[in-house]
């Protein structure tokens, strides 16, 4: 795992249903539970009303821009880790639209926040200090084990997809999808390479090696010339 874009300068302000009142469709809690990720970067106060809303974020109030800088619907693939507070982070590989917004953002508001929020509640935040162009994008706290798996389903993790990638001689993570159906590609191809490295586990777990076939003794003897010498 490479080293994390942004520089963490705070934690978790609360788990994900503590800021804000969420509606059950969007509960951590439910059966299936849904995963809104929106990623928020701060606006000023003389900005017009209309494009900005507030939230206090450790005792102090920061504005932050109506329109989120990307969403959920840009992610492509993720990897998870357990967080010190109990929860999971995650590591985002954003698709090309989010890569550029990330790009911009971090670019041009150096010194600037990006707040993240998990199903409309504040999870965590960063500092920007230096430009992120690879599209890695690091939530590090705040999601439940519930969200992880409902993120499973929709998502490939990011080693899965390399390893695909790598297999049919597509770097997607450099090209990076865009299109709703690159994206299930994308995902088709890791969900599909998962499964064979499970099934290749179970079999050397029970004493089955898959050997590759034995080429035969000799030189290879034209058909024309075997059919002479019956």
């Amino acid at each position: 795992m490479r080293r994390p874009p942004l520089r963490i300068v705070a934690s978790l302000f609360a788990l994900i249903l503590a800021s804000m009142s969420v509606t059950s469709c969007t509960s951590p809690f439910d059966k299936d539970p849904k995963v809104l990720i929106t990623v928020f970067s701060e606006g000023s106060s003389m900005d017009s009303p209309k494009t900005i809303f507030r939230r206090n974020i450790e005792g102090k109030e920061v504005v932050l821009k109506v329109i989120p800088e990307f969403t959920h619907k840009s992610i492509v693939a993720f990897h998870s880790f357990p967080a010190e507070d109990g929860t999971y982070g995650v590591t985002l590989k954003l698709d090309f639209k989010g890569t550029n917004a990330l790009e911009i953002v971090t670019r041009l508001q150096q010194g600037g926040m990006l707040v993240s929020m998990v199903n409309a509640a504040v999870v965590d935040y960063v500092t920007i200090d230096e430009v992120v162009a690879d599209g890695l994008f690091t939530i590090w706290r705040g999601l439940p084990e519930e969200l992880i798996a409902s993120m499973d389903k929709e998502y490939p993790r990011i080693q899965a997809l390399k390893k695909a990638n790598a297999e049919s001689s597509s770097d997607m993570l450099d090209m990076v999808p865009s299109t709703g159906k690159e994206k299930k590609s994308a995902r088709d191809r890791a969900k599909k390479a998962e499964k064979e490295e499970e099934a290749a586990a179970k079999r050397k777990a029970k004493g089955e090696v898959d050997f590759p076939p034995e080429l035969p003794a000799g030189a290879a003897v034209p058909l024309s010339e075997a059919l002479k010498n019956p």
